[in-house]
């Protein structure tokens, strides 16, 4: 019987573990330096994930994240599972100097942040002057990316239309997703080993999760 119930044990934990990363909306590093959330902007809806807990129950998107095992950070699947036509996947990122891993972005940990977007790739420089550290995003899905105001958090759509003068820069994104659809972000500290592209997400997603 030993055998039956180690293996009805770690069955267990594996959906939870399943079911859990797909509730996630926010995604941290462990130390502080980037904080990606996700939100959701439809003909009547323009909430972000963590701060509507009706849309747990609604199963309109699945977002898994995975660990990396060549570096500190997370790649993440979203896909959409009943979405209606013209939904729009919602998206921040910034926060660099948290002093740790919280699950919102404060103003106050963006001040000093310094974003290079390249297409479907963002590069933050962070920290002190002599002590820059960088932190990189990057999605597999071309979208309208730009700089926005930490400030103005009230939505997604608030957050993406507030303009790029501030002292608390962060990015925004409104993305097209598409019933079905699967869309993928990588956040990570990068090295040697650790430099993604965004063709390379989808095999990324796949070899962590196995």
């Amino acid at each position: 019987m030993k055998p039956l119930r180690l293996t009805a044990t770690l069955f267990i934990l594996f959906f939870v573990c399943r079911l859990s990363a797909q509730k996630e909306t926010v995604f941290c590093l462990p130390d502080g330096s980037g904080i990606l959330r996700f939100g959701l902007v439809t003909a009547n809806q323009d909430i972000w994930l963590d701060t509507d807990k009706r849309l747990a129950t609604d199963n309109l998107l699945s977002i898994e994240g995975r660990h990396l095992d060549e570096t500190e950070g997370y790649i993440i699947e979203v896909s959409g599972t009943a979405l209606p036509e013209g939904a729009m996947l919602a998206w921040t990122f910034g926060g660099c100097d948290s002093p740790g891993p919280v699950h919102d972005i404060h103003p106050e940990y963006c001040k000093d942040n310094v974003f290079s977007i390249e297409g479907t790739s963002i590069t933050v420089y962070h920290g002190k002057v002599m002590r820059l550290r960088i932190t990189q995003l990057v999605t597999s899905k071309p979208s309208d990316i730009r700089l926005a105001d930490g400030h103005r958090q009230e939505s997604p759509q608030i957050l993406f239309l507030s303009g790029k003068k501030t002292d608390a820069p962060v990015v925004a994104s409104l993305c097209p997703i598409a019933q079905g659809e699967k869309i993928y972000f990588c956040l990570y500290k990068p090295n040697g080993k650790a430099d993604y592209a965004d063709y390379m997400l989808p095999d990324l997603f796949k070899k962590e999760n196995k």
